[in-house]
């Protein structure tokens, strides 16, 4: 993408730069949705943070037919092998920890998929990632599987995410367009990758997939999830308790745009907001109050 830097008041960020970097590794080809149902299989995939999120990658990770150990902290969460939900798809084995197990265990299996709640200082989740072990967020688990044929609008920002999926969604619907709504909002992606797994057909349950998408749900480095459609609302602070500086986090809501190329669209804040960052096009661009940038690699609109 052909952004120049975005500055964030008091701290300058590179936009160009972290997005850059985040090509260096390209994103993989997912598989096509129903068409290779046990990708996974004899592989394990540890899942930590057992709520919404959790729950359903670790429902994804066994129809993908991996064994799965599922890691919460909570010491009194009741055992998923338990619960009937996991009945249907129990079949490679699971294994819940709950409370406090031995980091060791992470190094042992094939690949981690963690929750948008637990920060990647935990668990030694840091290290993980830089010894080159398969880290995956939940988002960019069950986007591997989405098929390239659904294309996906995501919406980040500070606020007025959940109002903008809410509606796109209801406008899809009125178009008679089947759309998956969720992600951050309602159901976790993995839902809809699961419901993809469920259909008797090789045809994706879903034309479109709006999904709004947290900070959270971006901490790690993607490579799988790569909307056709991505909109970041607007950039003020929040969430710096755990991203730590403005910078961070403003770097971090960028890492949706960061894999889009060729037709891909990303809309960008301008206006209100416009003072906590600043945002320079290459391309041809007017001086209106809508302005489009035609790149080579990626079209941005600024509105």
């Amino acid at each position: 993408m052909d952004v120049k830097s975005l500055t964030c008041k008091p701290e300058t960020i590179n936009l160009k730069r972290a997005i850059q970097s985040s090509k260096k590794k390209k994103p993989r080809t997912g598989i096509q949705c129903c068409s290779l149902k046990q990708d996974l299989q004899g592989q394990s995939v540890a899942v930590i943070g057992l709520g919404k999120y959790g729950r359903a990658a670790a429902r994804l990770a066994l129809a993908r037919g991996a064994s799965v150990v599922a890691i919460d902290q909570n010491q009194s969460l009741p055992p998923l092998e338990q619960d009937p939900v996991f009945e249907k798809v129990n079949g490679n084995g699971l294994t819940t920890v709950p409370g406090h197990f031995d980091t060791e265990l992470l190094e042992n299996v094939d690949a981690v998929v963690v929750s948008p709640g637990v920060p990647i200082e935990n668990y030694g989740l840091s290290r993980l990632l830089g010894s080159g072990k398969r880290v995956m967020s939940e988002l960019d688990f069950a986007a591997e599987v989405i098929s390239r044929s659904v294309k996906i609008l995501a919406v980040t920002g500070t606020n007025g995410k959940s109002t903008v999926v809410t509606f796109a969604g209801q406008m899809l619907d009125h178009l008679g367009i089947e759309a998956f709504v969720g992600g951050n909002l309602g159901n976790p992606l993995s839902e809809a990758a699961l419901q993809c797994f469920q259909m008797p057909s090789s045809k994706p349950r879903f034309q479109v997939a709006v999904v709004e998408v947290s900070s959270y749900q971006m901490e790690i480095s993607k490579l799988f999830f790569c909307p056709s459609v991505a909109v970041v609302l607007n950039l003020t602070p929040d969430h710096l308790e755990r991203h730590k500086s403005m910078r961070n986090y403003a770097l971090t809501k960028c890492r949706v745009l960061s894999h889009m190329t060729n037709t891909k669209l990303g809309l960008l804040p301008f206006g209100k907001y416009s003072n906590h960052f600043q945002v320079i096009y290459l391309g041809k661009s007017g001086r209106a109050a809508v302005r489009l940038a035609l790149a080579r690699s990626a079209s941005v609109v600024a509105a």
